[in-house]
C-alpha cells in the first residue's frame, strides 16, 4: 500500500449513537460489482476499511476536522448498519476473530486502544499504552501496537503481556501506517524500519534475529509473513527471508524509480505489486509474479495509472490505482481481469474474502464483488 504519513492527535470520549441503517446514494452512478453502498465518514488516510465475522467498520472524521472520529460498522452481505461510535483522533484500526480495535491519541507518546465487539460495537475493554498504536497487528490472541513503542496486549481482556521502547537499535517509530512496518503470526512480531527488520518473540519480546543489509531504504511493505517466509519491500526490492533466523533467501529489484506497493502469496507465487512512476512517465504500475524460490519472474500485469493501494486476502489481491480503478486477481491468470471504475481516485480500501470496501473522499463506502 502507499506510504501513509502519520499525524495523529487528542481525544473525545467514545459514545454510541442510535443512528442505524444503511444510506445509499442514487445521485451517484454505481461502479460494476455493487453490492451495496453506504453513509460513512470523511476517510482518513490512517484508517482504511477493516473486516471481520462478516462485519465491516470505517473510520474517519466529520466535516475533515482531524480530532473528531467515527467508527461505522456494516454488514458485510447487506450493508445494514450494525452501530456507530463516536471517537476522538484515530491512531489505527485492526480487526480479527470477532474484534475490532482503534488506536486514540491520548498525550503526545501515549494512547488508548479500545476493544470493540464487531457485531454490537459494545466495549470489551480499555488499556493505555506508551506509544500512539498507529500500527497494529493480531496473531495468536495478541495484539500488537507500535509508534514510539512496541506493546504485545491479550486480545481476551486487554492486559498488557509485555512493552519494550527500543530492541536492537529499533525505536518502533511507524512513517507508514497503518498496517506496513508491522506484523506478527504464532511465533513472532516481526518490525521494519531504515535498517531492516527485526523479529521479536510473541512470549516475551525478546530478539529473535535481525536483518541488517547495507543498502536498504525505509521499509514500506511488510514485513509480511506467509508460510515459512518474510517478505518485505524498500524502495523497489523485494526480499524473502527465512522466517526461522531471517536470512535472505532472494532479492529481486525492480529498478530506480519503483516503489512497492504491496505482496500477495499464492501456493506457487508471489504477486508484487508495484508503483512504476508518476506522470508524465506512460508505464505506471506494475503486478509481478514471482518464483517463491528465487525471486525470478514469470509473469506481470500492467496498469496506465499510477498503482496507489494493494489489499491482500486469503482469496484474492485487490489493486487500486489513482484514476479509480479496482482490479481483482489471483496469480492464476491475468487476461481478462476483474475490474471496476469508481468516480474519484481518491478512497481508503479494504477487502474481506473477494470482496473489496472502498471508502471515497465523499463519504461513501462502496462493497464492491468481482464484476462478471
Amino acid at each position: 500500500m502507499p506510504s501513509r504519513r502519520s499525524a495523529l492527535a487528542t481525544v473525545v470520549s467514545v459514545l454510541p449513537s442510535a443512528i442505524v441503517g444503511c444510506a445509499s446514494f442514487p445521485r451517484l452512478r454505481n461502479p460494476a460489482g455493487t453490492d451495496w453502498s453506504a453513509s460513512v465518514p470523511e476517510p482518513d488516510m490512517l484508517t482504511p476499511p477493516v473486516a471481520t465475522d462478516g462485519v465491516v467498520v470505517a473510520g474517519g472524521r466529520r466535516e475533515g476536522n482531524l480530532k473528531d472520529g467515527r467508527l461505522v460498522a456494516f454488514d458485510t452481505e447487506t450493508g445494514k448498519q450494525k452501530w456507530e461510535r463516536e471517537f476522538g483522533r484515530m491512531t489505527g484500526v485492526a480487526a480479527a476473530d470477532g474484534t475490532v480495535f482503534a488506536g486514540e491519541k491520548r498525550v503526545p507518546d501515549r494512547s488508548r486502544v479500545v476493544a470493540f465487539d464487531a457485531h454490537t460495537g459494545e466495549r470489551r475493554w480499555t488499556q493505555t499504552v506508551a506509544n500512539l498504536s498507529s500500527s497494529m497487528a493480531v496473531a495468536n490472541g495478541t495484539l500488537y501496537t507500535a509508534n514510539g513503542s512496541l506493546a504485545a496486549i491479550e486480545t481476551a481482556d486487554g492486559s498488557i503481556r509485555w512493552e519494550r521502547s527500543a530492541v536492537d537499535g529499533t525505536d518502533f517509530t511507524v512513517v507508514a501506517a497503518p498496517d506496513d512496518q508491522l506484523a506478527a503470526d504464532d511465533d513472532a512480531v516481526y518490525f521494519g524500519d531504515s535498517d531492516g527488520v527485526i523479529a521479536l518473540a510473541a512470549a516475551d519480546g525478546t530478539l529473535t534475529w535481525r536483518w541488517r543489509p547495507e543498502r536498504w531504504d525505509v521499509t514500506a511493505v511488510g514485513p509480511t509473513p506467509i508460510d515459512d517466509t518474510v517478505y518485505v519491500g524498500g524502495g523497489g526490492d523485494a526480499v524473502a527471508l527465512d522466517e526461522t533466523d531471517g536470512s535472505p533467501r532472494w532479492r529481486t529489484s525492480f529498478g530506480r524509480g519503483a516503489e512497492i506497493m504491496g505482496f500477495h502469496g499464492s501456493d506457487s507465487s508471489l504477486l508484487v505489486a508495484e508503483k512504476t512512476d508518476a506522470a508524465p512517465s506512460d508505464v505506471f504500475g506494475t503486478i509481478y509474479e514471482l518464483s517463491l524460490e528465487d525471486g525470478s519472474e514469470r509473469y506481470e500485469m500492467r496498469f496506465d495509472a499510477p498503482v496507489e493501494r494493494a489489499v491482500s486476502t486469503a482469496a484474492t489481491f485487490v489493486i487500486g490505482t489513482d484514476d479509480g480503478t479496482v482490479t481483482w486477481t489471483d496469480g492464476a491468470s491475468f487476461f481478462p481481469r476483474s475490474e471496476t471504475s469508481l468516480s474519484t481516485g481518491d478512497f481508503a480500501l479494504g477487502a474481506a474474502g473477494e470482496r473489496a470496501f472502498a471508502q471515497t473522499s465523499d463519504g461513501t463506502l462502496w462493497a464492491l464483488s468481482p464484476p462478471a
